[in-house]
């Protein structure tokens, strides 16, 4: 399952179509899948419907969706707000089935004396088929003031494929949007439905099988895979080892935590508590002597290992070279010893992951990292990216699909950009897979969620999971936590970290 660009989803409709599966027959297993999903929520006949249809192959599927609507016995209103002389050929083919199939049928919206009558009428469905995903341009005030009428208006939204308004592919609107209640979207999902004002003006989104061919993916480079709840439940024990009865702590590896002199200590008890949840055996904390008491209190479970500043180059050695994987990152600050301390482990080859504090300290020079003989992922937050490619956090954040892509590439580094949808980039050789992760909720906007991540993925790597497979699991099983807590808004207000941590399993 995949999210497109506009420009992929034309691809894939057009290569279907070279294969001999006509345009006519996607756009009736598009316009069945809709209505089938719209009369499972309304059975009732009595249900009024107004389809609102544009002059192009959106306003197409209205019709299509109409007919289908009025053939199975609903009353439904069909109003034109396009330009009559633009109309596609598909459009075109659609009313003439729909005024033969219903001598009763009357298009709205061509100048009658009713057109307002019928506009201003309640209706129970307001179905969207002005724009399609080919929308890319503004288009003027009076299609703008129509569409915020009509969010003005009662009634269930349903939009077709993308709300009209939505760029498809970076989810941009285009002076107004059409905010839907529910969104069927054909073949696949379109990658504006989760960046920008996608996800807010969508509403729920349900995907239609409609018949693209698949061989046609393998050509396209921008795909995203999306990992969702199923795809974590189909999956899951690619990354979830079942756990032998006749075993020891060492039997599932250790997870070395590094904490520098000044850290935020809480950040690191969270990555510990985390990734005790998530299965390893064994959590090490290397911090300066001053802080042991603290976080044998904190978390007795974990061994203490203390350094003085004097001699933390060899402690940090010894210390990394004690453990499965190292986690460096939450709760560090930006002085001489993070520095050191970072510096040093790129240096090793030993498993890393890199959090917060040091891709700050990455991001000032970024030459050893570039050097680095550890094997490592990293886990920026969209600030944190802005830093690592020197941009404004505004650019990256409206390209965020381009920056991941091309920062994974140039620095041979699988990564995690997190944000409300978070993008990961999995690197093996030359082969580059972005996924993205629609599980989670705004509960997971709150301080410590990230040190909660970090922990989970160097919990899973300790556990023999190889770094991308712990990268990609380790996101989805963190997002899963946060929806096992949403009970209602309610329930995203009040989340800690340390719910999130407690519901991780």
């Amino acid at each position: 399952m995949y999210a497109l660009t506009a420009k992929a989803m034309r691809y894939m409709d057009e290569y279907t179509i070279s294969k001999g599966i006509p345009s006519a027959v996607l756009m009736e297993n598009a316009a069945g899948g809709l209505v089938n999903e719209i009369i499972s929520r309304f059975p009732d006949k009595d249900t009024e419907f107004l389809v609102v249809v544009g002059h192009g192959n959106n306003g197409a599927d209205g019709l299509c969706v109409a007919r289908w609507l009025i053939h199975l016995g609903y009353v439904v209103n069909v109003y034109f707000v396009g330009e009559r002389s633009k109309v596609s050929r598909a459009f075109t083919d659609q009313l003439r089935i729909l005024t033969s199939m219903s001598k009763s049928f009357r298009l709205y919206g061509l100048g009658s004396r009713d057109d307002l009558k019928i506009l201003q009428q309640r209706y129970d469905v307001i179905i969207d088929g002005i724009f399609g995903i080919g929308l890319n341009r503004r288009f003027g005030s009076n299609f703008a003031k129509f569409i915020e009428y009509l969010n003005t208006k009662s009634g269930f939204k349903v939009a077709i494929d993308i709300p009209s308004g939505l760029n498809a592919t970076t989810g941009g609107i285009m002076d107004a949007v059409f905010k839907a209640d529910l969104t069927v979207t054909f073949g696949n999902y379109k990658t504006g439905m989760f960046f920008g004002d996608g996800r807010a003006v969508s509403g729920e989104v349900k995907l239609i099988d409609i018949g693209i061919i698949k061989s046609g993916y393998s050509t396209i480079e921008d795909k995203l895979f999306i990992c969702d709840k199923k795809f974590l439940d189909d999956t899951r024990h690619l990354a979830l080892v079942p756990r032998e009865e006749r075993s020891h702590k060492g039997t599932f590896g250790s997870v070395g935590i590094v904490v520098g002199p000044n850290a935020m200590m809480g950040a690191s008890m969270l990555a510990a508590k985390a990734a005790y949840r998530c299965g390893c055996g064994l959590v090490k904390i290397f911090c300066p002597n001053k802080y042991v008491g603290y976080f044998n209190v904190a978390i007795p479970e974990a061994v203490v290992v203390p350094y003085k500043n004097d001699d933390i180059t060899g402690a940090m050695t010894e210390f990394a070279s004690s453990v499965d994987v190292v986690l460096i990152g939450p709760g560090l600050k930006e002085d001489s010893t993070g520095r050191i301390l970072v510096k040093q482990l790129l240096a090793m080859e030993i498993k890393l992951v890199i959090d917060a504090g040091a891709l700050n300290i990455i991001a000032r020079n970024l030459k050893p990292f570039r050097k680095r003989r550890a094997d490592c992922v990293i886990t920026p937050h969209v600030g944190e990216m802005a830093r690592l490619c020197d941009e404004d956090i505004k650019v990256v954040d409206k390209n965020r699909v381009g920056f991941i892509k091309k920062f994974s590439q140039h620095y041979n580094v699988s990564m995690v950009l997190k944000s409300d949808v978070s993008l990961i980039s999995l690197l093996n050789g030359n082969d580059q897979r972005l996924f993205l992760n629609t599980l989670g909720n705004s509960g997971l906007a709150t301080a410590g969620s990230g040190d909660v991540l970090a922990g989970t993925i160097a919990s899973l790597v300790a556990q023999g999971n190889s770094l991308n497979n712990s990268l990609l699991y380790g996101v989805m099983i963190h997002g899963n936590a946060a929806d096992k807590l949403d009970t209602g808004e309610d329930a995203r207000r009040k989340m800690m970290a340390s719910d999130i941590v407690e519901n991780l399993f």
